[in-house]
């Protein structure tokens, strides 16, 4: 940041009250009134509007001495270019007595970077004054975790931080359950340790914290982006209620984004703005500046080999180390360009080769630290902000809450002055809560058009599910096809990707909005595919609301075109004249991995799996099976026989009837039922699926409608009959079935269990199979021309007792061009280094193969994998496909080597398939049956992919592996790699050579 030059936060002071706030954690349900609880100390929080702006900054004079008698002529400030004028300036100093509120969050690390962030975080904690501070440890797994809320005793806080920076996942996962326990019972109960009475301080504290916590959950789930972004979007949203300066001190090894982290990082920026916190990240890798200096300069470098391989001329080999660093291989007319060379290459994060850890510091008015840097200075400037600093108001020259965002810079005019600050605000309107997302602001004044917008087309609806856990349980749909949408296609990565953002909004009949609800929505998919299926992108929302008449307001815009589409229509609630009855019936578009603990509220989860609704009418013809999902409401109080029946007409004429197995329902209460219909026999036509529910003498009756398409055949070629097939052994058969005239196909239904997974039938499995493999083969020429950053980290347990010993950690630039890998060793120990890989302990395993090779070695012809299909599951937000294979060791093309020779080895292990691409994102591998005498008796390997952003298209690209290696009795190797700073290895720029 130029200490002439500099940006500011954006405030606006206006009181706002603490609304009700439902809360809901995997442990159980939960709702308080924030408001009643609320402790007297809290006062009116900050938010950001355009009405009058508020920034925060940092003064200093010459020695860095902090200036107290700043004045408005001191200070030139620039709104969005456009000069304002100062209105007010206030010195707030540590005097006040203010609360100093300082959060340590601890991402993903590997061991080494699990040990570097705990010396950091003990430097740091050393280096804050012993008063006025209090300290809260929180990490990431899955979600945000707390280990320990806010807090004076540091020595509690030196025991969260080791918990919450521990290497394993699950560890930092098991080790939240207690704390987090403890702070439902205070937020809720105002109850702590031992039953003792919390302090309404301590409540409030728990109470905001708890908000984090759930809506980092619910915020990855919406905006379908990773779990660090969405627990920090949550954090420094929530801490708006706190009121004073607040820091977030951000450990991490890494920072993934794919083409819809933009977003939600805009909205990281613009929530710490609001709330007036500021994010220092500390990059915990062994990676120093001078490596990310070296990828500039090969990226440069990179330039000048392909021009003259260009002009004909055969490119200097990329293999081995430089005889000397790698920015002094260049020419003095080369290195001289170096700097304008870089500005040409495409990057993830404009030209910040630092990345989005010091895009998050640098824009909310922090401090970016890397592993191995000293943070006297960061923490200097940490506790110069949180104790002395200044609010500076004025009136914007835009009154419009056009959403984006305003840059303010800010040039001071007094002689020896420099400002800190951050570098500007998102221009929302005023709220009572967290406030319309970044993404919203465009599609709510969507709905505020005459008529409404209608650029593509989408469907949405409500379904109906009656009396279900806690209320009135409802469900919002939209679906939008993306046909409709605009889709960037990538035909060498057999890719496409579109994004959709979508608001929706339920209005009671004086006009309030009830709910609302949004997502912002990122989708790849197969291009190979695209056209033959109909994919749509699915947004479904459960509510309870009381009956009545209400109106939906729904709004999609595409992000790559701009088309933007509005609806607005009325639905009704029903009232619930008895305690039994049935749902709506929904179409069942498609069931997907959901285990109950992420929502036990969800009323459309059957047994493990979600049901996904499909509201469209109209089916192709052969579609092989339609699906339909309701729940059957007993009475519990009732002695009566439950009974179902489904009618199945065609063009208004029945076609078949046949009463549903159903099991004893007096203990049931609230139970998910879905039939499948065996349906590619079925003709064109127009069908209608009418199920009817009778307990006693109360009958319930419910329908849905489909067409399939295709021409109008006779009736002659109906089923004649419908039959029953049970899948479950609990349920009585029953063999009464209607016979129908004219006999040719039977029409099969078949009720299914709430226990069992969709399982792919022998022909889905070889599809998948087939698509894993040609993404497999073909994903190495697939690749773009790019350069990275890998580092590994190297560990050994001599006892195989868990007490892992840190050994060494070194960074490679790995470039891949024209589909071969070569790495440049840059680091060793955070040293420079000119060593090899082969310079290495030869008695030590080093991977590669990352970048096909290792896909090739499963999915080989030669390889004669055997693939078993073991579960859907979940990674992220996306649905994988998971298989299990073995590969004999006479068909093996893995050798492994010790001081004796080398074998061949089988192996096996598991293949996480992307249903939507067919692409590989997680794959493991394990060594089989090794010979007794050989030193290694055990390997394993790892490795994880995810979509990156390279240039303008997303890649399915490494990001971790591990390799373990059981050497002797008990030793185990441990290899950690990491792929980071992903650029693309450009061809066009050219290079002035100069003398």
């Amino acid at each position: 940041m130029s200490e002439s030059k500099v940006h500011l936060p954006i405030f606006a002071k206006i009181g706002v009250s603490i609304a009700a706030v439902a809360l809901f954690l995997v442990f159980r349900p939960l709702a308080m009134q924030g408001q009643n609880n609320a402790p007297a100390t809290e006062v009116a929080p900050i938010v950001t509007n355009v009405d009058e702006v508020a920034m925060d900054l940092v003064a200093h004079g010459k020695g860095k001495k902090p200036i107290l008698d700043l004045r408005p002529e001191d200070l030139r400030v620039e709104d969005n270019g456009t000069p304002v004028k100062i209105s007010g300036i206030n010195l707030v100093s540590g005097k006040s007595g203010s609360e100093r509120l300082v959060t340590f969050v601890f991402d993903r690390l590997d061991s080494a970077g699990s040990t570097n962030a705990r010396n950091l975080a003990a430097k740091i904690l050393k280096a804050i004054p012993q008063e006025g501070f209090s300290f809260a440890a929180l990490s990431i797994a899955g979600r945000l975790r707390l280990q320990q809320n806010f807090t004076y005793d540091r020595e509690e806080l030196r025991k969260a931080i080791t918990l919450a920076s521990a290497a394993s996942n699950s560890e930092r996962t098991n080790t939240s359950e207690a704390p987090e326990r403890m702070l439902i019972d205070i937020a809720k109960n105002g109850t702590g340790n031992s039953g003792t009475t919390a302090t309404r301080e301590e409540r409030f504290h728990a109470q905001v914290m708890l908000a984090s916590l759930e809506d980092s959950q619910r915020i990855v789930q919406e905006q379908h982006t990773s779990p660090s972004l969405g627990g920090l979007l949550a954090l420094v949203r929530n801490q708006r209620r706190f009121p004073g300066r607040k820091v977030v001190i951000y450990f991490a090894q890494d920072l993934r984004l794919d083409s819809g982290s933009g977003v939600v990082t805009g909205s990281i920026i613009e929530a710490a703005s609001r709330s007036g916190v500021s994010i220092y990240s500390l990059d915990a890798s062994a990676v120093s500046n001078e490596v990310n200096q070296d990828l500039m300069s090969a990226m440069s470098l990179g330039n000048s080999v392909a021009m003259s391989s260009s002009r004909g001329s055969a490119p200097a080999p990329l293999t081995g180390p430089p005889a000397r660093s790698f920015a002094d291989t260049t020419t003095p007319g080369m290195q001289s360009q170096i700097s304008n060379q870089y500005q040409r290459f495409e990057m993830q994060e404009g030209n910040d080769i630092r990345g989005p850890l010091a895009k998050l510091a640098d824009d909310t008015g922090g401090a970016y630290i890397r592993a191995g840097q000293n943070p006297k200075k960061a923490l200097r400037k940490l506790i110069d902000e949180m104790t002395t600093y200044y609010e500076v108001t004025y009136v914007p020259p835009s009154r419009d809450y056009d959403g984006l965002f305003h840059p303010v810079r800010i040039t001071p005019l007094r002689t020896g002055l420099t400002i800190q600050s951050r570098s500007g605000y998102y221009a929302l309107p005023p709220d009572s809560g967290s406030g319309p997302k970044a993404f919203e602001v465009p599609l709510l004044k969507m709905l505020a058009d005459t008529p409404l917008p209608a650029d593509l087309k989408f469907r949405s609806g409500i379904l109906h599910f009656g009396n279900f856990g806690t209320g009135n349980a409802n469900t919002l749909v939209v679906e939008v096809p993306v046909s409709e949408l605009e889709t960037q296609d990538d035909p060498n990565t057999n890719l496409y990707s579109c994004h959709v953002s979508i608001v929706a909004q339920i209005r009671n009949e004086a006009g309030e909005i009830v709910e609302h609800f949004s997502e912002d929505v990122p989708r790849h998919g197969a291009l190979d595919t695209k056209g033959a299926t109909r994919e749509v992108v699915t947004v479904q929302r459960h509510f309870l609301e009381q009956p009545g008449e209400y109106t939906l307001e729904t709004a999609v815009l595409d992000r790559n075109s701009g088309k933007r589409a509005a609806q607005r229509s009325t639905f009704v609630i029903p009232q619930n004249e008895s305690a039994s009855g049935l749902s709506d019936i929904a179409l069942v578009r498609r069931m997907e991995p959901f285990p109950e603990e992420v929502d036990p509220d969800e009323p459309l989860r059957y047994g493990n799996s979600r049901v996904v609704p499909a509201l469209i009418g109209r089916l192709p013809k052969g579609t092989k099976e339609i699906s339909v999902f309701c729940l059957i409401h007993a009475s519990t109080q009732s002695s009566e026989e439950t009974r179902m029946e489904m009618e199945v007409t065609r063009n208004g004429e029945p076609i078949a009837q046949v009463p549903l197995q159903l099991r004893k329902m007096q203990d049931a209460g609230s139970v998910p039922y879905v039939a499948t219909i065996q349906s590619a026999s079925l003709p064109a036509g127009e069908y209608q699926v009418i199920e009817t529910m009778t307990q006693g003498e109360k009958v319930t009756q419910r329908s849905v409608a489909f067409g399939i398409e295709g021409p109008q055949l006779a009736s002659a070629n109906v089923p004649e009959k419908l039959s029953t097939k049970d899948q479950d052994s609990d349920l009585p058969q029953d063999s009464h079935l209607e016979a129908m005239p004219l006999p040719s196909h039977a029409l099969v239904i078949t009720p299914l269990p709430p226990n069992s997974a969709p399982v792919p039938s022998p022909d889905e499995l070889q599809a998948i199979i087939a698509a894993a493999r040609k993404h497999a083969l073909g994903y190495s020429k697939s690749l773009p021309n790019f350069v990275c950053i890998e580092v590994t980290n190297r560990s050994v347990d001599p006892g195989s007792s868990g007490a892992w010993k840190h050994r060494d950690s070194f960074s490679e630039l790995l470039r891949y061009v024209d589909n071969q890998e070569t790495r440049t060793m840059l680091e060793r120990n955070g040293q420079k280094t000119s060593s090899q890989r082969s310079d290495l302990d030869p008695g030590w395993t080093i991977s590669t193969g990352e970048f096909g090779p290792l896909l090739k070695l499963v999915f080989g012809e030669s390889s004669k994998a055997d693939f078993r299909w073991q579960e859907a599951a979940t990674l992220g937000s996306d649905i994988v496909q998971v298989l299990s294979y073995r590969v004999a060791r006479e068909n093996a093309t893995i050798n492994l080597s010790d001081n004796n020779g080398t074998i061949g080895a089988g192996f096996h292990g598991l293949v996480y398939v992307d249903k939507a691409t067919g692409g590989i994102r997680r794959i493991t591998l394990q060594g089989d049956d090794l010979p007794h005498n050989f030193s290694i008796h055990a390997a394993s390997m790892t490795l994880d992919y995810d979509f990156i952003r390279i240039g303008t298209h997303d890649y399915l690209m490494p990001l971790r592996a591990t390799l373990a290696v059981q050497r002797g009795k008990r030793q185990i190797d441990l290899n950690e790699m990491t792929f980071r700073n992903y650029r693309r290895y450009a061809s066009q720029a050219k290079i002035v050579y100069t003398p």
